[in-house]
């Protein structure tokens, strides 16, 4: 599972990237509502996996609040990230493979 973004631009440019594969790094805490989430990016799954990260325009953390009744789960956390990012007006896909 990884997020896909669109619109990305490589850091301190106005060059826009290729599609971004993006993996999360997720630290939950404790009181189930709360996630810190590393984004690893690379331009593709193998780099990404590998360590092998772009700079670009996306933070490098987002903090994220699970809503109650939500689980503190992986699908809610892309979930999340995605609209926390399209509020930054990313182009945001889940990539469920």
């Amino acid at each position: 599972m990884a997020l896909l973004i669109n619109n990305a631009k490589f850091k301190n440019t106005e060059i826009v990237a290729p599609q971004i594969y993006v993996r999360l790094q997720i630290w939950n805490k404790p009181n189930g509502k709360e996630s810190i989430i590393a984004l690893l990016t690379g331009l593709d799954k193998e780099n990404a996996l590998n360590y092998k990260s772009i700079a670009t325009n996306l933070p490098e953390q987002v903090l994220v609040n699970v809503p109650d009744g939500q689980a503190q789960d992986l699908l809610t956390i892309h979930e999340l990230v995605k609209i926390e990012l399209e509020a930054k007006d990313f182009q945001v896909n889940i990539d469920l493979a």
